[in-house]
This record gives structure tokens, C-alpha cells and sequence, in this order.
């Protein structure tokens, strides 16, 4: 039998070592590829994700700019603004002098500025009812939806008051000019409607 020559041993294992070395190389390349792909495709994802929120925001800005913003006008339909009777038509006959209601323009909810403060003053109508703007004059805070025991319309905020049988003239507080006032009639059916827009400028100005 022939034993293999130290110096073939040697050679054997030499080309082990540079074999398993290669292997090593080979996979760490191998690695550090795949870890660059995977930060590629990353970045890819987020340029797409930057790209799209570009071309999103300036249309969800002029879609903002070009929407038609509903005012309260002549032939409105006033409906509760709150309660278990939100969005149905303010009855006359659900009134009692001395009442207050909160009501919107039907259909124009969605901006703030149509709140309605729907005051019923006396028996008489329409002398005996009135409307004025729900935004208070000062800041811009909403008025209480009932009247206070002296029978004046007031803000929460900073406690202005308004005294609805005088066109809502400030009785106290910071606000420096009345609610301005909102034209409305009553139809046979003692639905309340508005006969116009607010007569001045709604919230501070």
C-alpha cells in the first residue's frame, strides 16, 4: 500500500482551505448584494411614494381653493342643527316665546359660518321671530343654543351678550358689534325660511 507523500497532504488541505475561503467570498458577495438590492428597491419605493404625494397636494390644494363654498340665500329651508330633530325643517309650532334654536340652511351644513341663531320673541309672527348669525362677533366662537334668564343670546367664550328683540345689540363683553341679522318667513306649513343672507359680515370683521 502507498501512502500519500507529506508534501500531497499539504497541497490537500491547502486547497481545502482556499476552497472554503472561496466559498466565504462568494457567499459574503453574495450577501452584500442582496442587501443592496433590497436598498435599492427601498429607495425606489419611497422616490415613488415622494413623486405621488407631489402630484397629490397641489390638486387636494386647488380642489380646496376651487370648491364652491354654500352661503345661506333666499328660499333655504332651515332645519335643526342639533338635537334628535337634526336635519329636520324647524316647525313653527315646536317654537313658544321665549325659544331659542340652532339651525342651518338645508344642505349647506358643512360650513360653519351658516349656523343660525332662530329666535322666537312673541306669539306675533314674523314680527315675533327672528333670526340672526350663530357666530359670535368677537372671535368667531359659536353663541349658546338657549337664551339666558334675561332672554339674551350669549357666547360661551367670553361672555358677550346679545339682545335679540333690540337687532342683537351687544348688552355686555368684548364684542364691539351686533350678530348681523337674517331675513326669514314662514310657509303655510309653519316652515321657517330664509328670505335672504346674513346682513353683514358673519364672526369677527
Amino acid at each position: 500500500m502507498v501512502e500519500p507523500s507529506p508534501g500531497s497532504r499539504a497541497s490537500q488541505v491547502d486547497l481545502t482551505s482556499e476552497e472554503r475561503y472561496r466559498a466565504y467570498r462568494l457567499a459574503h458577495q453574495e450577501e452584500r448584494l442582496a442587501t443592496r438590492r433590497r436598498i435599492l428597491r427601498w429607495v425606489i419605493r419611497v422616490g415613488i411614494g415622494a413623486f405621488s404625494l407631489a402630484l397629490l397636494l397641489p390638486a387636494l390644494a386647488l380642489r380646496a381653493l376651487t370648491r364652491e363654498v354654500k352661503e345661506v340665500t333666499a328660499g333655504d329651508v332651515l332645519v335643526y342643527a342639533t338635537g334628535d330633530r337634526s336635519g329636520l325643517p324647524v316647525d313653527l309650532a315646536a317654537l313658544n316665546p321665549g325659544m331659542a334654536v340652532q339651525a342651518f340652511p338645508e344642505g349647506k351644513s358643512d360650513n360653519e359660518q351658516n349656523l343660525i341663531e332662530l329666535v322666537r320673541l312673541a306669539a306675533d309672527v314674523p314680527a315675533g321671530l327672528v333670526a340672526y348669525s350663530a357666530i359670535c362677533t368677537h372671535l368667531g366662537c359659536t353663541v349658546l343654543p338657549t337664551l339666558s334668564q334675561q332672554g339674551y343670546i350669549v357666547c360661551p367664550c367670553h361672555a358677550s351678550m346679545f339682545n335679540p328683540a333690540a337687532d342683537a345689540e351687544v348688552v355686555s363683553g368684548p364684542a364691539n358689534r351686533p350678530l348681523p341679522a337674517l331675513p326669514i318667513e314662514v310657509a303655510p306649513d309653519g316652515v321657517v325660511l330664509a328670505a335672504g343672507g346674513f346682513e353683514g359680515p358673519v364672526g369677527p370683521a
